[in-house]
């Protein structure tokens, strides 16, 4: 159970209701308890919001690698709820099964590409190490266009920042979440 309250609308501070609202519109209702948890600071919520939006819909790299990274900074992190939680968006992106399933493994399976392989490592990494060697990062850098590097680079640190935020709070998935 969480540490903190997941609060329904009516909990919610009134003037605040306009964001939760649209926090139910943009990540659904009912809404998954990472952002009900991070609504225990309502001041933040708005800009939040606005933040997480355009990291999904401003992002120039494609969905698959920008999943695998996620997927891949999610393992590395630990955080089984951000795991579970991007698995369909993964499978949707184009991601396998059999690829979610042998993560640890990218290095040296013949189920990644070069591209691939040099997301998982720059989002491993990234999580256990904060720096990246510079191998890494030049490897990242000769698969995509610097542009596309930087969604990565943000995208790990996000779901880096989530995973610390779900882990200490004890955020765990919903009743109705299902993966495909």
């Amino acid at each position: 159970m969480a540490r903190v309250p997941l609060p329904t609308r009516e909990e919610f501070p009134e003037e605040h209701r306009a964001t939760y609202d649209r926090m139910q519109r943009e990540r659904g209702n009912p809404t998954p308890h990472v952002f009900l948890a991070l609504a225990n600071m309502p001041n933040l919520m708005e800009s939040l919001l606005s933040f997480t939006r355009e990291m999904r819909h401003g992002s120039v790299m494609d969905q698959h690698h920008r999943e695998l990274g996620i997927m891949m900074t999610a393992r590395a992190a630990n955080s089984a709820y951000e795991f579970d939680h991007h698995w369909n968006h993964a499978i949707r992106a184009g991601v396998t099964r059999d690829q979610l399933l042998t993560l640890d493994e990218y290095a040296t399976s013949p189920l990644f590409s070069d591209r691939e392989r040099a997301v998982c490592a720059y989002a491993v990494e990234a999580t256990r190490h904060i720096e990246v060697s510079d191998a890494t990062w030049s490897a990242l850098i000769a698969a995509f266009p610097l542009r596309e590097a930087m969604d990565l680079v943000m995208a790990v640190a996000w779901y880096n920042a989530v995973a610390r935020i779900n882990g200490p709070l004890k955020v765990e998935n919903e009743d109705w979440f299902r993966k495909i």
